[in-house]
């Protein structure tokens, strides 16, 4: 009775003569807010490419010169290096994720559990430390060697592209693996039924389903793109030691050089963030055509094929290999490299294994600082960086859902993906040239070279990523929900806590973990925004590594992702001793998705 009061009574109550007002102005704060995360540093960066003289770089109000250095030699080798590079992970990894979804979430392949954590471990490992593992392990006298495998064959071959797409696939397969688990498992049984009935064997059955969720695989294929774009880790690894120029790198290399050359390093930034245009445009183009709405009050929850145990057999195999090569190969090389003695290294008495780099780790032998305070800062700017980046990412994601179609959604939605595709190197260089004009810093805020400076670029590389993963969740939550608890006298914080937040809690608390453990292991801001005797991590570890200590810079590797796993478990089973049940269930769905 009192629900067909409110089916009659809500729709005649008008809305506060304010609610319009109050959400433009919203807006607008949201907008002058990410101008300042985002918008104004790389539009600042950027101007640099034709208009040197606006910052001091230069003596040309405006210029194309510049456009051509970039395309010409060294820099636009990297720039094609990067497209082609991209373009194959992105395919590569669609197609994997596609495979390991559906064997995951529609057949009954042991270890389904274990395989979805598994995958947010790999999205979590930033691609610096895969390239340190796999280095440490197929290096001549390396760990591979320590353990009697012969890796000189394969040594010479991953050190150069093929290598470059094994580990930007792995990084890059998370991302599709999430998106297109949520396509299927929005799904009902009845289209594979259909086709299973005409005849259709597993392989046909699929390819059924595929052009079903085909809003998923090219959403997947757009972050992919974007994301191994904007790499800077592999690029400034794998890419430099095994002369293969990047993108990324080439950009790094431009404002690094002396005399830094920013115009350049400017075109090369524009470079990446257009060509995320092209995936955005055939997405767009593809949905314009039909519609793909599958979902509705009939859908029934799929089901799994139940593989007999031969095949349930091989099908566990292929997955278990698939994440042994994606995470266990760089976990294991980097682990058993900071056990060998003089890695690398020919030595007349054979391996030995040894514990000395981790007593380095806190009391060096060479010059320079341990790693407790790099460590305790990058957690300090990990927490701080989590929390900012998910109340951002929340508003965002609803902002995104809330006008389907319209343009507005549009335009935040390709702003999202764009900023995904900015490199941190951009992002970096940008807030030194924006905060440090002499209007910003006497009129608005004043912190060049502050370790806020640093939080806030953290944060802005972060917004966007978080975002569109928050989105999927967001906007499964109907809003009748929040509406029944407005109608009962809850305020706005009051009805997010008691009707959104149990739903999203499980999906938040991995959101944060993701932005802790990627602010922890960030490299390329991290080296440009440091302020002077504050070194996150990262920086400390890279200077090992490049300073001639090598095994004492993988012992800091091993050690911080480690720390990073434990703070993992640590916050998981807080959430599971203080949360009601009821949140853990609804919330466990969310996040597999």
């Amino acid at each position: 009775m009192a629900i067909a009061v409110l089916e009659t009574t809500a729709p005649v109550t008008p809305p506060p003569p304010t609610s319009k007002r109050r959400g433009s102005l919203g807006g607008v704060i949201l907008w002058v807010v990410l101008t300042l995360l985002i918008i104004a540093p790389v539009a600042s960066f950027l101007i640099l490419g034709v208009s040197p003289r606006v910052f001091q770089q230069g003596s040309q109000w405006f210029t194309l010169s510049y456009v051509r250095q970039a395309f010409s030699s060294y820099f636009g080798r990297g720039i094609f290096n990067s497209l082609w590079v991209s373009t194959t992970v992105a395919i590569l990894s669609v197609c994997l994720a596609t495979a390991l979804a559906w064997l995951i979430h529609r057949t009954n392949v042991g270890g389904r559990r274990f395989w979805t954590v598994a995958m947010w471990l790999l999205l979590m490992m930033p691609t610096w430390m895969m390239t340190l593992g796999w280095s440490d392990l197929l290096q001549p006298f390396g760990a591979a060697e320590a353990l009697g495998v012969n890796t000189h064959l394969i040594y010479g071959e991953f050190f150069g592209p093929l290598g470059i797409v094994v580990v930007l696939t792995s990084a890059a397969l998370p991302f599709a693996y999430f998106i297109v688990s949520a396509g299927l498992q929005g799904l009902g049984p009845e289209y594979e039924d259909a086709a299973r009935i005409h005849g259709a064997g597993p392989i046909r059955s699929l390819q059924t389903v595929l052009p079903i969720i085909a809003p998923a695989l090219l959403s997947a294929l757009a972050i992919c793109f974007a994301e191994t774009m904007s790499d800077f880790g592999v690029a400034f690894t794998l890419g430099y030691h095994s002369n293969f120029p990047m993108a990324t790198y080439v950009l790094f290399s431009a404002i690094s050089n002396f005399p830094a050359n920013f115009s350049v390093a400017a075109v090369i930034a524009a470079v990446l963030i257009i060509s995320t245009i092209p995936p955005i445009v055939l997405q767009s183009r593809v949905m314009r055509k039909r519609s793909y709405a599958v979902l509705s009050g009939r859908t029934r929850a799929p089901r799994r094929r139940q593989l007999a145990r031969g095949p349930r057999a091989l099908a566990t195999t292929a997955v278990a290999g698939v994440f042994f090569v994606a995470l266990g190969v760089p976990i294991l090389g980097a682990v058993i490299g900071s056990l060998v003695k003089n890695l690398g290294i020919d030595s007349p008495n054979g391996v030995h294994f040894t514990l000395t780099y981790y007593a380095q780790i806190f009391k060096p032998s060479i010059q320079g600082d341990s790693l407790g305070a790099p460590l305790l800062l990058s957690n300090q700017l990990g927490l701080v960086v989590a929390t900012g980046t998910g109340v951002l990412a929340v508003i965002l994601a609803r902002r995104l859902i809330a006008n389907p179609g319209s343009w507005s959604q549009r335009v935040t939605d390709v702003f999202l993906l764009g900023s995904v595709a900015v490199p941190g190197v951009v992002l970096g260089v940008g807030y030194i040239f924006f905060y440090n004009l002499s209007f910003i810093s006497h009129n608005v805020v004043s912190i060049y070279k502050t370790l806020p400076l640093l939080m806030l670029a953290l944060v802005a590389n972060a917004v966007p990523g978080q975002t569109r993963f928050m989105a999927g969740p967001v906007s499964q939550i109907q809003p009748s929900l929040g509406e029944a608890a407005r109608v009962h006298g809850a305020g706005r914080m009051r009805a997010w806590r008691t009707t959104n937040l149990p739903l999203m809690s499980r999906v938040l608390l991995w959101g944060w973990l993701l932005t802790f453990t990627k602010t922890i292991a960030e490299l390329a801001i991290s080296q440009i925004l440091y302020p002077p005797s504050q070194e996150p991590a990262s920086v400390s570890i890279q200077s090992y590594l490049a300073n001639f200590a090598p095994n004492t810079g993988t012992a800091m590797t091993v050690l911080t992702l480690f720390e990073m796993l434990a703070v993992i478990g640590i916050a998981l089973s807080i959430y599971r001793l203080v949360t009601p049940k009821g949140w853990r269930r609804v919330g466990w769905t969310g996040v597999q998705s």
